[in-house]
């Protein structure tokens, strides 16, 4: 962690976000090629607790504020047992619409009820749509021309794209939260700082609790490996981007809706998350009429 805190303070952050494109970015290649050379999107590799390992960095990166798909990499790439070259995108079988990464990636996964396929898009599948998500964002117009991958189970790859997203949003949430409580303890009103009052205290708090409950929640379902602690784990964590998203922007007032204040950079995230959540919160993300972003 100690290694990774290095990585992001030099390659991301609200700064180098800013330098990608702020809320419209583009892909952080040079992040990801350190990542790479270190060996920390494959720390699933090593063993049982690999990936508990990955999602503390996947956390740690998501609080960085990176644009790189590493949740996908490191937590839900292991699991096909091939050599898939990044960046990754991952939306449900028969999905048409906009999808995280998809203007960049190397190769999508397909996830239907009964197989798992990996499609290689070209360029007119990799058109850039506009948006203020927060990451890369390419439109899937059709079905992809995919590849099975054999002996690989749906279940599994369901279970570990719920944890990759909740360990994103709970380090999303966790920079949203820490720069509320920065700007209620410097912000004075009435001569006291605004953090003072209790209602701003109890409202901060109980974000607090929201995101350490996910993130202990999503901790122990990589642990376990198990599929129905993923879906409370992301479960509980979209409920809590919910209220985060509204007490933070509540708390830091007018100033938390201008470009200028870094807050954006992290709640715009909030919904694409939650919306990405809602393929998967009930099982079979083709049984839905809805997917990806």
């Amino acid at each position: 962690m100690d290694a990774i805190g290095t990585i992001v303070s030099r390659y991301a952050g609200p700064s180098r976000l800013r330098a990608l494109g702020g809320d419209q970015p583009t892909y952080d290649f040079v992040l990801e090629e350190h990542l790479t050379r270190g060996g920390y999107l494959e720390l699933s590799q090593a063993g049982h607790s690999g990936r508990l390992d990955s999602v503390l960095v996947v956390e740690r990166l998501s609080c960085a504020l990176s644009t790189v798909s590493a949740g996908y990499q490191a937590l839900v790439a292991p699991s096909l047992k091939l050599d898939v070259v990044a960046p990754i995108s991952i939306v449900p079988f028969g999905y048409s619409g906009p999808a995280r990464f998809a203007c960049v990636a190397k190769f999508v996964v397909v996830v239907a009820d009964d197989h798992v396929s990996i499609a290689q898009p070209n360029t007119d599948n990799n058109r850039r749509v506009d948006s203020r998500l927060g990451w890369p964002v390419g439109q899937i117009d059709a079905v992809l021309p995919s590849k099975k991958v054999p002996a690989v189970d749906p279940t599994e790859i369901l279970m570990w794209w719920k944890i990759a997203l909740t360990a994103e949003l709970v380090g999303t949430m966790e920079f949203a939260v820490n720069m509320a409580v920065e700007h209620v303890t410097n912000r004075h009103q009435f001569g006291k700082a605004i953090g003072s009052f209790q209602t701003v205290q109890h409202g901060l708090a109980e974000c607090a609790v929201s995101v350490e409950a996910a993130r202990w929640l999503v901790r122990e379902a990589a642990w376990q490996a198990d599929g129905a602690l993923a879906s409370v784990a992301l479960s509980r964590a979209s409920r809590a981007s919910l209220q985060v998203l509204r007490y933070t922007h509540q708390y830091c007032g007018a100033m938390g809706f201008t470009s200028e204040f870094d807050l954006h950079l992290a709640t715009m995230r909030l919904p694409a998350l939650q919306a990405e959540a809602m393929t998967l919160a009930n099982g079979s993300p083709s049984s839905r009429e809805t997917g990806g972003i």
